[in-house]
């Protein structure tokens, strides 16, 4: 019996021994935690928040584990988390760390992703930029009033929905929504087949190759104008003429502020326009005299006065022309006997 014990013992011993270890081995690979007596060399790293990190865990890039976590402290109220980095592996100075969750178990792992620097991290560096995990509890308790948010809106559709009038009106609503995708089906049936102006331009090939000939047309004015032909072109590309049209344009200004003082004295009643539009004195003499002139020109028409008769009496015109006559005859006469008297008096100063 005692043999029978003993070997019982031993048996269950080798039992529980294998448990343990079988144990032991699957603890370690659900928690990815691996035996390592790699050498490396310290990098460091400040987060806001590493809840559910521990001393221990891997650091890895790319998936692949190249370090350790070796200790967690708290600095200026952040989280101070210092790694061992292997040897052989190179961090840039731009790097990125962050807090994941990895594994079965929920483990945090820390993630670093490399960044493009050349220049590497030295050991007992500090990576710049680092991601803190996201907390469930914060996420919730953002999630928490859309949810709720999301039960009122669903409890007023229930509500709107329940009652008769407002199942009546969402089925008036589902109508009128199938009314409208029936229409714009129509629509676009009749846009297929080219009716209407707007399934014209959607399906006339003809007022496609007009559009194309219009923007070739377009384009050859477009060169004709940048090569400077045409009246349009030399005034685009023309600068003397510019320089002229400046120059002219500057003349007109000229001009413009010339009459524009011209105007400004006119207004002001100086010189002879300007007394003549404002002086009203020299408009009622101007006016009296019109009258007087009108007086005279009415006496002539009626042949009152000399001018008057000159003007409208016949026979002294024809005496007038008679008296002109004899003048001209008696200045012939003596055109001609001139010259007898100036041989006369010549040839008496001779004798004597």
């Amino acid at each position: 019996m005692r043999r029978k014990d003993r070997g019982l013992e031993i048996k269950v011993g080798l039992f529980v021994l294998v448990a343990l270890l079988a144990l032991a081995y699957l603890s370690l690979q659900l928690g990815e935690e691996k035996i390592s007596t790699k050498k490396g060399y310290p990098v460091k790293a400040v987060f806001e928040n590493v809840s559910g990190l521990v001393e221990g865990a891997r650091v890895e890039m790319a998936g692949v584990e190249i370090g350790r976590v070796s200790r967690i402290a708290l600095a200026d109220g952040k989280a101070l988390v210092e790694m061992r980095i292997y040897e052989g592996v190179k961090i840039a100075e731009d790097a990125v760390a962050m807090v994941r969750t990895k594994g079965v178990l929920g483990d945090r792992y820390v993630e670093i992703r490399q960044g493009k620097s050349p220049k590497p991290l030295p050991p007992g560096g500090m990576i710049a930029k680092t991601v803190s995990p996201v907390d469930l509890d914060q996420v919730l308790a953002e999630v928490g009033p859309a949810i709720q948010d999301l039960r009122d809106i669903t409890a007023g559709l229930k509500e709107l929905l329940g009652s008769e009038e407002g199942k009546n009106n969402f089925k008036q609503m589902v109508v009128n929504i199938k009314d409208a995708a029936a229409a714009f089906k129509e629509v676009g049936e009749k846009l297929a087949r080219g009716e209407g102006t707007l399934g014209k331009l959607l399906t006339d090939e003809t007022l496609y190759v007009k559009i194309e000939n219009l923007a070739n047309n377009l384009n050859q004015v477009a060169l004709k104008l940048n090569k400077g032909q045409g009246t349009l072109g030399k005034l685009i590309n023309d600068e003397e003429l510019y320089a002229d049209l400046k120059q002219t344009i500057s003349t007109i200004n000229e001009a413009s502020a010339t009459l524009n003082t011209i105007a400004k004295k006119v207004e002001k009643g100086e010189g002879t326009l300007g007394k003549l539009i404002t002086d009203e004195e020299l408009y009622a003499k101007l006016n009296e005299t019109f009258d007087s002139l009108s007086k005279i020109a009415q006496k002539i028409e009626r042949g009152e006065g000399t001018l008057g008769k000159l003007v409208n009496d016949d026979s002294l015109y024809l005496e007038a022309k008679k008296t002109l006559r004899n003048v001209n005859q008696a200045a012939t006469g003596l055109q001609e006997q001139v010259p007898v008297t100036i041989l006369g008096t010549v040839g008496t100063m001779v004798l004597q």
